[in-house]
């Protein structure tokens, strides 16, 4: 069980630290990589007689590699427009109902309106920013990797008692939440 947290803190300190270093370049090497398997699982697939399963194959590693980065900015652009138009209605839904309730609380406004607005920027940023957003959800994608492999070292240097313990002090207060 400790080996496998082990291994586990290792894997992710690793990628973590990859994808914060290496940024958007991450992207490109996975692409490439999917190409490259897509390609040899062609080519394995036109030794065994299987020339429609290779051709395809042989095709999709084509158009992985070739357009792989321009789906990606155009989904990335096409989350920002969703993200757009989605925090624009809840700016609208909130500022309504303000407007319905006179007596609304001002602070609950405002409070109410900082997600959306949040929303209203990154979209703005995702829709505007082509690479950056690229670079930037890898980032913090290899944050929250290094994050999880500190967290796996640490349940395998702590004894597996303390752990226990722990876990049922969450579960505990869990349960009185509730």
């Amino acid at each position: 069980m400790k080996t496998s947290y082990l291994v586990s803190a290792a894997v992710k300190l690793a990628l973590g630290i990859l994808f914060v270093i290496l940024k958007a370049e991450v992207v490109g090497i996975c692409i490439t990589l999917l190409g490259v398997a897509l390609l040899v699982m062609g080519i394995i697939d036109l030794v065994h007689n299987d020339i429609a399963g290779g051709i395809v194959k042989i095709v999709l590693a084509a158009a992985v590699t070739l357009i792989g980065w321009l789906l990606l900015e155009v989904a990335l652009i096409v989350l920002g427009i969703v993200l757009l138009v989605n925090s624009i209605l809840d700016i609208v839904k909130i500022i309504m109902t303000a407007v319905k309730n006179k007596g609304a609380n001002i602070l609950a406004v405002v409070l109410g309106l900082i997600e959306p607005a949040l929303a209203l920027v990154a979209s703005v940023f995702l829709i505007t920013s082509r690479g950056t957003a690229i670079e930037w959800t890898v980032i913090i994608a290899g944050i929250v990797l290094i994050v999880n492999g500190l967290i796996a070292l640490l349940r395998a240097l702590v004894p597996e008692n303390s752990t226990t313990q722990i876990t049922e002090i969450e579960v505990e207060y869990t349960e009185k939440s509730e």
